[in-house]
């Protein structure tokens, strides 16, 4: 059964076309717009590009879509290939100043199953995609975007070149299809032998949160103290933003569990064979951890390029066996770092570091590019 009568749902977003366009490709943001539909790259790319494929799933009724045509920031088409639907659709972007129309056309659509039939009776409308559409996407999209969410770092320089340490929070919660990315993303990190010894913890439950949270500001003020008696500090206490960077610092030690998650990042030591004994301890501490840190940076990049921020922290290794205890993780299980996360109060934007000249070399120490 087709529909061959054209559908047009349209939403009047206050954002930029390109920012709207942007979003669309951003395939693996669609659990924060779109929740109804589930959808998946079917490769790695996390923005669209001409020939992407995406799997697509809605209630019982999947079907995969394929991009077929690209004109920057005013146009997508699509296609749905395989699966219980098959037929066009365009996302349109028409820009008005400040704000966007966003369309989402579809026609000589039909469907390929007896269950995916249903929405096509009563005069043909393709009630199902049409519903999903208008109570769905186009709200969620408008609210994404008039909110102020980032929605750029899809490219893997861009997420590099805009990295920073995030430790404001919006109260905003982090999907559960988000967060998965995130940690599958980390997943995909090499290890020494291959291992992947790698467990990841991510406490959303306010009742965990706080004493963790508590541990934690223990552990700073204990370091704080150390810090002012000692001088640690001293060789950077006078560089520019140290005083404001510090706030922030203070800031999230004071209310780490306002972070949407904590995600523990842990070491199994039983799966370290001769770098850690039967006990659980670390006999080479710079080969094991070299096991966590790289699927820790896959994630802290994988969290930037969806949106989120992160920081990486080891404040709390004081503390550790306490944190362990909260969420009952075994005592051969080493917690590697802690990564609160959310959506950031301010945007992401190109961030500010030395120059590569002035600490890259080649071939030998002090000899430097473009001076051989």
């Amino acid at each position: 059964m087709t529909d061959t009568s054209p559908h047009l749902d349209q939403v009047v977003v206050g954002a930029p076309a390109r920012r709207c366009y942007e979003l669309v490709l951003a395939i693996r943001r669609y659990a924060l717009w779109w929740p109804r539909l589930r959808c998946e790259p079917l490769g790695p790319e996390a923005m669209l590009r001409i020939g992407s494929r995406i799997g697509c799933r809605s209630g019982a009724r999947s079907w995969v879509m394929e991009v077929t045509r690209l004109h920057p920031w005013r146009r997508i088409d699509l296609r749905c290939i395989s699966g219980d639907l098959l037929g066009p659709l365009t996302w349109e972007f028409v820009g008005r100043d400040t704000t966007t129309v966003v369309r989402c056309a579809y026609h000589d659509v039909h469907a390929t199953t007896e269950p995916a039939r249903a929405p096509f009776a009563r005069g043909g409308a393709l009630r199902l995609l049409r519903d999903a559409v208008q109570r769905d996407a186009l709200p969620g999209m408008r609210r994404l975007l008039e909110d102020g969410h980032d929605v750029s770092g899809g490219d893997l320089f861009e997420a590099m070149h805009t990295l920073r340490s995030v430790r404001r929070f919006r109260p905003d919660p982090i999907p559960d299809a988000v967060l998965l990315h995130v940690i599958e993303a980390a997943t995909h990190a090499p290890s020494a032998r291959n291992a992947q010894p790698w467990i990841f913890i991510a406490v959303r439950d306010p009742e965990l949160k706080r004493p963790l949270a508590a541990l934690y500001l223990s552990a700073w003020q204990a370091a704080q103290t150390y810090t002012a008696a000692t001088g640690a500090d001293a060789d950077i206490r006078d560089q520019p933003g140290y005083d404001r960077m510090m706030r922030t610092v203070d800031e999230l030690a004071t209310h780490l569990d306002s972070a949407p998650v904590l995600l523990l990042a842990c070491l199994d030591t039983t799966q370290l064979g001769p770098m850690a004994d039967g006990a659980g301890t670390i006999l080479a501490p710079q080969s094991a951890y070299a096991s966590i840190f790289p699927a820790v940076q896959n994630l802290i990049l994988a969290a930037r390029g969806l949106g989120l921020g992160s920081t990486l922290t080891t404040v709390y290794a004081s503390v550790e066996a306490d944190l362990r205890a909260v969420v009952g993780i075994p005592p051969y299980v080493h917690i590697a770092a802690l990564v609160p996360l959310g959506y950031p109060l301010r945007p992401f934007r190109v961030t500010s570091r030395r120059p590569v000249d002035s600490v890259a070399y080649l071939d030998r120490w002090g000899t430097r590019f473009g001076n051989t």
